[in-house]
């Protein structure tokens, strides 16, 4: 850029020297030393807009104490130019509120230069057009166009907000568990089952929960469980024969009522004192010293002082002997079973085939294919058959990895009427982001993940920080324009997508290794032709043959 810089002093000079308003004239010497720099050199694309920063520095003794001087971006690009805000100086003499150069010291003025961004402009000019007059209340006359900067280094867009996109998980599983299960209770120091303590309603339940899946197709029935319990209260050694007596007893009672069915299995295990559920039923009572008792239950880990303490606390004791001690005499018969889910096969052909699915399948069964517009066709149409959130939320990602990211909000705004998972302001957060809100995406990124919000700071140029947020490709992109190459070439390793690739041809280039950015380059349109073109648009690939 510094031939643009030369070139835009001498346009400076022409403008002064050939200017009929007599206090230009004199500002014509000393001008080789006057500066103009844009930095960065090359505009930026940094949110919705194209930036940079203009610094100026006027000699000493250089500018006439009598001039006003109006200085104006303009952005010049094949199709159409876009004027920004101007910028006024003033000499000592001048009685304005401009900011002022003066005669004796010189001068320095910055401007913060920003337009609105457009695709048409990544191949561009920045030129500062120059006015200026010698009285108040004159017409500013044209000196002259000084170009500063040319081209938009616009590597933002090559951002992979798709990556930052979360799923909605579903609930399918491998293999459900389901199970069925009868206590028989047993009074205090006794193991031997009551007439009638097993009703026909208790059995009933039990043995049609077997027969259903003695033989059913994909469920595997467990051994039943007969587990035999002791309330806490006596001697240990005794509860723990107690138990084991009431574990044999119920089985015995269990297998008479079930002497029906064929090839039952059982197995049979005392677990002595229960001294888990009886914290569990203290803590679901009203009872008005449970805080205590739970204390007391863990502070001493012995069964008998335990069982010392709290028959100490005599009122409370009674109470527990008639609420919750008799619940845990018990033996408790169970029934599982394990039933197996559809394999992956079975789910891609149900697929394929258009065979009905549950709404956890439909969901699991998308996951099975890679081809993005597949899964957006199974997540569109379990949507629409179950109105369900995950569906809504997981074809608004699919249609996200399409870059069809209107389709995809939408998709996300019907998920939040059916769920506030904080999931889908993180993606929202993303779609407003893609689509050039980023007011809008603002309002989503206090819930949304590290990753999102490290492209956010992308977006306001605070790259450093987007960095500390960020992985992978995303990472690099940050840490590229943020100058630090080496930490984008790190986070790229093992990422031979194409996109990796494309990114490894700015690296070389930005290093001034004109064969490394070519080779990168063509290894990136050798896996997607569109680059080829994109790079050959593309500033940072100025001067490079590719």
């Amino acid at each position: 850029m510094k031939k643009i810089v030369i070139y835009g002093v001498v346009a400076l000079v022409g403008a002064f020297t050939l200017s009929s308003c007599n206090c230009f004239k004199k500002m014509a010497k000393n001008t080789d030393q006057i500066s103009v720099v844009a930095n960065p050199e090359v505009l930026t694309l940094v949110g919705n807009e194209i930036v940079t920063d203009v610094t100026v520095v006027f000699p000493e003794k250089y500018y006439n104490p009598k001039a006003i001087v109006k200085i104006t971006p303009i952005l010049v690009f094949d199709g159409g130019a876009i004027e920004g805000q101007p910028k006024f100086l003033q000499g000592d003499k001048v009685k304005d509120n401009y900011p002022v150069i003066s005669k004796h010291n010189g001068g320095v003025y910055t401007q913060r230069i920003a337009f609105p961004w457009d695709p048409k402009a990544r191949q561009c000019v920045l030129e500062l057009k120059v006015e200026g007059k010698c009285k108040e209340g004159a017409d500013f006359v044209l000196g002259g166009v000084i170009p500063v900067a040319e081209g938009v280094n616009a590597l933002q867009e090559n951002l992979s907000y798709a990556d930052a996109l979360l799923i909605m998980p579903d609930d399918f599983k491998r293999v459900t568990h389901e199970s069925e299960q009868v206590n028989i209770m047993y009074l205090v120091n006794q193991s031997n089952v009551r007439r009638g303590e097993l009703t026909k309603e208790q059995t009933k339940l039990f043995e049609d929960f077997i027969k259903e899946n003695q033989n059913k197709d994909r469920v595997t029935l467990g051994n039943i469980q007969a587990k035999g319990y002791a309330s806490p209260e006596g001697p240990e050694g005794l509860n723990e024969r107690l138990s084991k007596s009431r574990s044999e007893s119920g089985k015995a009672a269990i297998s008479r009522e079930l002497r029906s069915l064929k090839d039952l299995k059982y197995d049979v295990a005392a677990y002595g004192e229960d001294w888990e559920g009886f914290k569990e039923l203290v803590e679901a009572s009203n009872l008005k010293d449970k805080a205590m008792i739970i204390q007391v239950l863990n502070m001493y880990s012995s069964a008998a002082q335990r069982d010392a303490e709290i028959k100490n606390m005599s009122a409370v004791f009674e109470e527990l002997k008639k609420n919750i001690l008799p619940e845990l005499r018990r033996t408790q018969m169970v029934a599982t079973t394990d039933i197996q889910g559809k394999t992956d096969e079975e789910l891609r052909a149900a697929i394929n085939s258009g065979s009905d699915l549950n709404v956890e399948e439909a969901l699991f069964a998308a996951t099975l294919f890679d081809d993005c517009a597949k899964k957006a066709e199974i997540y569109k149409a379990t949507a629409n058959k179950f109105n369900d959130a995950r569906a809504w939320n997981n074809l608004g990602v699919a249609l996200g990895h399409q870059d069809k990211w209107a389709d995809a909000e939408n998709a996300f705004q019907k998920a939040t009427i059916l769920s506030s998972n904080p999931a889908l302001a993180n993606n929202l957060a993303l779609s407003a982001m893609v689509q050039g809100d980023l007011k809008k995406a603002a309002q989503y990124l206090p819930t949304a993940n590290d990753h999102t919000k490290g492209l956010a700071s992308i977006n306001n140029g605070k790259y450093a920080e987007a960095s500390s947020n960020l992985e992978g490709y995303n990472k690099a992109v940050a840490d590229v324009l943020n100058g630090n190459l080496s930490a984008a070439k790190n986070a790229l390793v093992g990422n031979e997508s194409a996109k990796a690739d494309y990114l490894r041809g700015v690296i070389a280039a930005k290093e001034g290794d004109a064969v490394g950015a070519a080779t990168a380059i063509n290894k990136a349109a050798a896996k997607d032709p569109s680059l080829r073109a994109k790079a050959q648009n593309d500033i940072n690939f100025k001067g490079i043959t590719l």
